[in-house]
């Protein structure tokens, strides 16, 4: 898992993202073939719901009434902020998801902050600090 998590992070941190179908292709292979366990534990937050497989990296803050899953990787020291909901997504190290986001076949690459709050997101990669939808990289892909 952590040499496909590896090579997704070199494509998404150097933003290599001329080409759409190899970040297509990567997250889809790393949900379907890699997330196949969960790791749910080390987290700060208060009760929120998991559809498995979610796998949480330590020090994870989760806010209140969060929804993750199925097939989400979240990395080290993130925080997901109150009324999100991530599905079918990878979030790296260090990133920060405002309130009230729904995310659905996302990549956020790590030190990244998504900032603009009562947002559906779907079919994009983050990276650096959004404030708003149209600042996003649309990937144009539907997970199956």
């Amino acid at each position: 898992m952590k040499k496909e998590l590896k090579r997704i992070d070199e494509i998404v941190s150097d933003l290599e993202l001329n080409s759409q179908s190899q970040i297509r292709e990567l997250l889809f292979n790393f949900l379907k073939n890699q997330l196949k366990q969960s790791r749910i534990k080390n987290f700060i937050g208060d009760y929120p719901t998991f559809i498995e497989p979610v796998y949480l990296e330590d020090d994870v803050k989760i806010g209140d009434d969060v929804l993750l899953g199925p097939n989400v990787y979240i990395g080290k020291n993130s925080e997901i902020k109150d009324y999100v909901e991530i599905s079918n997504s990878i979030v790296f190290d260090n990133v920060i998801v405002d309130e009230n986001i729904k995310m659905d076949n996302c990549i956020i690459g790590r030190n990244s902050s998504l900032n603009c709050k009562n947002t559906p997101i779907d079919n994009c990669v983050v990276v650096g600090n959004v404030q708003s939808k149209e600042e996003l990289y649309k990937i144009m892909y539907k997970f199956k």
